[in-house]
């Protein structure tokens, strides 16, 4: 009967997870897999600007490749150092994973220069 129990709530727990949901996520989980399309929140560092509003971001599990449309950051460049939360959509393109920044949830600006 445990069994059973538990089978119900783990269906029902995925199916929770539909085609026009937001999951958490990280870089390990869309190298690995997450489906093209699929929305994510993620969170993590501007590692480098890669240009033309691409960025690499590093998070608990690794980094990958984003885009970030200007207009999300007030057309301001971010800097290594700046911590960002964002939902987005994964991109499979030419073998390489990219998360498309639709919304900014919060940035945090870069650590101050040191002289």
């Amino acid at each position: 009967m445990k069994k059973l129990i538990i089978a119900s709530v783990l269906m029902s727990a995925a199916a929770t997870v539909t085609a026009g949901d937001i999951i958490k996520s990280d870089s390990a989980a869309i190298t690995q897999g997450i489906k093209e399309g699929t929305q994510v929140r993620m969170e993590g560092e501007i590692v480098q600007s890669l240009g033309d509003e691409r960025y690499l971001l590093r998070d608990r599990k690794g980094q990958i490749e984003i885009e970030l449309d200007d207009d999300l950051t007030a057309d301001r460049p971010l800097e290594a150092g700046t911590q960002v939360n964002f939902t987005g959509e994964v991109d499979h393109d030419d073998g390489r994973s990219i998360v498309d920044v639709e919304k900014i949830h919060s940035l945090k600006g870069a650590p101050a220069p040191q002289v």
